[in-house]
């Protein structure tokens, strides 16, 4: 089976897209829709474009991104999902695919997805909504919704903030959620324990975004503008020579021409 064109934006919606490599919580580069060097798909393409390993400051289009997104859930998590339940209706493959890929492959094997391959999608919904939001301890609002989402499409088939709309969007569409906006502040040096305080740290030095704590489609772009321009400022262009290095190097040369007729002259010795 294959992820739709839906389970890949509710994905991309969930995980949010940085274009400029950085360091996760725990040390891991990491960059478009959360790849890393340990990703098999993604280590190959990266290599085979850049020829080395992903480093610091490195970027990534959100075009690349959306491919890498599709070809890495198919072959990693897809494959996952099919090896461990079989045929599944689509929304069933796609919420899995959506588990493993936030939480690995080995939450395939945990409660939720017993009761699923027993054929009791509603109980796997409810462990799975109640259950596996937390970070260090920590119950984080990002997880709270993505796993109530994810429970809601096992249950009903419908994806939260996709179905509204009459065609699926992109997954450059979809919209940032917490722990992915949070990935971009830390990457920026905001490193406040409270979203919003970061977000509104963020916002302050960012005029003239509203400082509301907000982390929308304006601020998302700020951040991007400045983690592209941090970029830039990393590997400057060489500096061109100032006038006062060519003055200094001319006034270099011209006595050593000097010196060189000097001495000339003395061998050569008086004129007849």
């Amino acid at each position: 089976m294959k992820i739709s064109d839906k389970g890949l934006a509710f994905i991309a919606g969930h995980e949010g897209f940085v274009s400029t490599a950085y360091r996760d919580p725990v040390g891991v580069l990491t960059i478009g829709y959360g790849f890393t060097m340990r990703s098999r798909v993604f280590a190959a393409w990266w290599r085979t474009r850049h020829g080395r390993a992903l480093r610091m400051g490195d970027a990534i289009s959100r075009a690349d991104a959306d491919v890498i997104l599709k070809r890495l859930v198919d072959e990693e998590y897809g494959a996952a999902v099919t090896a461990r339940f079989g045929a599944l209706p689509q929304h069933h493959f796609d919420a899995a695919c959506s588990v493993a890929y936030n939480l690995g492959p080995r939450a395939l094997t945990w409660r939720w997805a017993r009761a699923l391959s027993a054929g009791d999608p509603a109980r796997a919904a409810a462990i799975l909504s109640a259950n596996y939001n937390t970070a260090r301890g920590r119950k984080l609002p990002g997880l709270v919704r993505r796993r109530k989402e994810e429970a809601h499409l096992l249950r009903t088939g419908v994806f939260p903030g996709l179905d509204r709309a009459e065609a699926p969007r992109r997954p450059a569409d979809a919209l940032m959620d917490e722990e992915s906006a949070m990935r971009m502040l830390r990457a920026l040096g905001y490193r406040q324990a409270d979203p919003m305080a970061a977000t509104r740290a963020f916002q302050r030095d960012s005029p003239p975004l509203a400082v509301d704590g907000i982390f929308g489609p304006k601020t998302r772009a700020a951040a991007d503008r400045r983690l592209q321009a941090t970029v830039r400022s990393r590997h400057p262009a060489s500096p061109a020579i100032r006038p006062s290095s060519l003055t200094w190097m001319l006034a270099v040369g011209l006595a050593l021409l000097g010196a060189v007729r000097a001495a000339w002259r003395r061998w050569r010795g008086p004129s007849r």
